[in-house]
């Protein structure tokens, strides 16, 4: 496996494939998938390693760092940053639990491509050297470049969830990826039926074998709000910037001054900069007060805690998608069309507030959360 190197390389990598990430936007919403060149710029910049223990080679970026880095990439190109999170995660979640074996199988070679699905829609049994596994799973985002497919399953035997890690070309994909939001992300259905899993491929989830706190400690939200925030802030970001360099050129029938020159318009710029500097800056703070108070602790977040976090999230995913929305009408109506990346950042930036990790139940959560504790002090 590779030595670690420095967030530095990472960001120059980034950058040194931004151009060609950004031309590939739109194939990849044609195809409705990620077109073969995408995954292979991503792997060649090791893009999938910022979440990867240091140990097994990666960066291990923290969560708030997450937040700069996968809105960079959404910047350019919504479908690899959906995918570079996934890939991310998926391949941080396996470098911290994986046996060594494991670890062999699918770090040896360099940066892995994965596809993951976490909702626990298939079983696995428990059977002599590994596990036989059968299901069906939704949202196999990038599975279509994917060498290995992170699946999540209910065990017989012990009990309880388990993530099974299968090469790609040994699941089925269902081609039923016709949707209005990100649409490049190639989410199809992927099935398996009796597939034998070696042991060392499969982890129990939030074990952890190595690694910082973030993979054990801050739960699944925690683990992953850092990525999902980044794309949605960096989609966001985007279609700010589109309609700030159209405004001033951009008339409406009847109204001789152009967008740009409406106070309206202006305030309504105004308000979302702020939302999205807001957001940023809240969810930034809470994943460093997490991580801190994780790393302090043997133990993981306590509920209070776990809860103040996922309302981060949540609320810093809804504002930004709130503020974009407002600002969208100002585009007009040729921002509608289909190559138009105006469009594109709405319809993707609206599909990623769906994510179940930042949605609004977040804050019914933290709510419960304040109730419980003015019950405890009184």
């Amino acid at each position: 496996m590779p030595d670690a190197s420095s967030a530095r390389e990472l960001y120059d990598s980034l950058e040194a494939i931004a151009s060609e990430l950004e031309a590939l936007s739109r194939e990849a919403e044609i195809q409705r998938r990620a077109p073969d060149e995408l995954g292979a710029l991503m792997k060649k910049a090791r893009l999938p390693m910022s979440k990867v223990v240091r140990d097994v080679g990666g960066y291990e970026l923290s969560p708030s760092e997450q937040v700069d880095f996968f809105a960079r990439i959404a910047y350019l190109n919504p479908t690899a940053g959906w995918l570079a999170f996934n890939q991310s995660g998926s391949a941080g979640a396996a470098s911290a639990s994986l046996s060594e074996a494991g670890l062999e199988r699918i770090f040896g070679e360099g940066c892995p491509l994965f596809a993951a699905v976490s909702a626990p829609t298939g079983r696995s049994e428990s059977v002599d050297g590994g596990y036989r596994v059968s299901g069906r799973w939704a949202y196999a985002s990038g599975v279509h470049v994917a060498e290995w497919v992170v699946l999540m399953t209910i065990c017989n035997e012990p009990v309880g969830p388990r993530f099974v890690i299968v090469p790609s070309e040994a699941v089925e994909l269902h081609d039923d990826w016709h949707v209005g939001a990100l649409q490049g992300t190639g989410s199809v259905d992927v099935s398996v039926s009796d597939l034998f899993v070696p042991t060392e491929m499969t982890v129990v989830p939030f074990s952890q074998l190595r690694g910082g706190a973030q993979y054990g400690k801050l739960g699944y939200r925690g683990y992953v709000g850092g990525e999902n925030v980044g794309f949605s802030l960096g989609v966001a970001q985007r279609l700010v910037d589109e309609i700030t360099q159209l405004a001033p050129g951009k008339k409406r029938i009847l109204d001789p001054h152009s967008v740009g020159d409406r106070g309206a318009f202006q305030m309504e710029l105004g308000r979302t900069d702020a939302a999205l500097r807001a957001a940023r800056a809240y969810v930034m703070t809470e994943l460093d007060r997490a991580m801190e108070i994780a790393e302090s602790r043997d133990s993981v977040l306590d509920p209070h805690e776990t809860a103040r976090l996922g309302a981060a999230v949540g609320w810093a995913t809804e504002s930004i998608c709130q503020a974009a929305t407002r600002l969208f009408p100002y585009a007009g109506a040729g921002a509608l069309h289909l190559d138009h990346p105006i469009q594109r950042s709405f319809r993707d930036l609206i599909g990623s507030g769906q994510h179940i990790v930042v949605t609004n139940e977040t804050l019914d959560q933290w709510g419960q959360a304040l109730l419980a504790a003015v019950g405890d002090s009184s």
